[in-house]
């Protein structure tokens, strides 16, 4: 059997993430992916079924990493943590806000072709997927909070959803909107002045 020309997958990648990032997963052509690789559409269909597939193995990685995101989050019980910890864990200082910035940046090329590029893939709702997960996670830690009158009992679980989709928001549109890494981490400021989780859902003072 003939040995697989594995230089063809890095360059067949590299040619589709541009083409989904500039034109997006309806609009880019395989044709000019295979084109600008260098490889026939015979050798994409060798490796996978079709352009839905490729535009997969773009993003699987961070794909991945945002999974894995929720299952890091899912790994601690909210109730075996200490009062302390549980306001401590809604604190959004601008410390924090870094460590997800630069988080996220680590994925950031993928990220950009999942919220602005995905429409007419399997993925067109893995953002409003996954954010819905995270509310979840959030609203397990409310609940043990509310429990212990640490906070705002009358905070439902779909306004907290919402709290947490505003959040969501002010990491996700320096990516969709091409900010450079500069006004990134000045944007890391601004925002962890701006959004104050312990007013926002009533945290009570120790």
């Amino acid at each position: 059997m003939a040995n697989r020309d594995t230089s063809i997958d890095p360059r067949l990648l590299d040619s589709a993430r541009k083409h989904f990032k500039e034109k997006g997963f309806l609009n880019a052509q395989l044709s000019d992916i295979c084109r600008d690789a260098g490889v026939t559409t015979g050798a994409v269909y060798k490796r996978y079924k079709g352009k839905e597939e490729l535009f997969e193995a773009v993003i699987k990685d961070t794909v991945d990493s945002m999974n894995r995101i929720l299952y890091e989050s899912k790994q601690t019980d909210p109730n075996t943590l200490s009062d302390e910890e549980l306001i401590k864990v809604w604190t959004n200082t601008e410390e924090n806000t870094q460590l997800w910035y630069m988080r996220l940046m680590e994925i950031r090329d993928g990220l950009e072709l999942l919220l602005k590029c995905a429409d007419g893939t399997k993925f067109s709702h893995f953002h409003d997927e996954w954010l819905e997960s995270m509310s979840d996670i959030d609203y397990a830690y409310l609940k043990v909070m509310q429990k212990r009158n640490l906070a705002d009992k009358s905070i439902t679980k779909l306004e907290l959803h919402v709290i947490v989709s505003a959040m969501w928001q002010l990491y996700s549109e320096p990516i969709i909107h091409g900010m450079s890494d500069k006004e990134i981490k000045h944007h890391c400021k601004v925002a962890g002045r701006l959004f104050n989780w312990a007013a926002a859902i009533g945290i009570k003072e120790m």
